[in-house]
């Protein structure tokens, strides 16, 4: 989830930055569709082997500076060493907004995930964690260097126990499952 949350805030701020803010209504001003497959070596959780990646994404942009993405991701990721395998699905709506002026020399940018916005399982097995629901992520900058200051979770709605970790759910389940 770290790899597409940071593959997300990235697409959004390219996406903010395009778009128009022209009214108070928010008019959609451009829409898109694409889908991929990619097959690529890759480490996750320190653990070298193979990706097996599908996308389908929807987006659009808005003219107050936001964009929703939808996103379906099913990337099974293979270990080299042992060929064991997990998968990772992403299916759910982001919501971007932002940059948010707040006033102190800061600004904020916030992603809210509605849906599946991380599953791991077992390729036709069982589920070995889920975050599901609503979330939302406000990641505050220096308005001026642009360093991160921080990231606050707020709302948050469903079971979301990666999330509630702190983010080390995810490679634990990983590095338990493929060694």
């Amino acid at each position: 989830m770290r790899k597409l949350y940071a593959l997300s805030t990235l697409v959004g701020a390219l996406l903010l930055a395009s778009a128009a803010s022209t009214a108070s209504a928010a008019p959609l001003v451009d829409r898109f569709h694409d889908s991929f497959s990619d097959t690529f070596q890759d480490n996750v959780c320190g653990i070298d082997g193979t990706s097996e990646l599908r996308v389908v994404a929807n987006v659009q942009v808005f003219a107050d500076d936001t964009f929703k993405l939808q996103l379906n991701q099913k990337n099974v990721f293979t270990s080299a060493a042992t060929g064991k395998s997990v998968l990772l699905f992403f299916a759910a709506q982001q919501v971007n907004a932002g940059p948010i002026d707040n006033g102190d020399g800061t600004v904020t940018f916030v992603t809210t995930f509605k849906g599946l916005p991380e599953m791991i399982k077992l390729p036709n097995g069982r589920v070995l964690s889920r975050d599901a629901g609503f979330i939302g992520f406000n990641d505050t900058f220096d308005a001026t260097t642009g360093q991160f200051l921080g990231q606050t979770v707020s709302p948050q709605n469903g079971p979301h126990p990666d999330a509630d970790s702190g983010f080390t759910l995810f490679c634990d389940v990983i590095v338990q499952n493929l060694s």
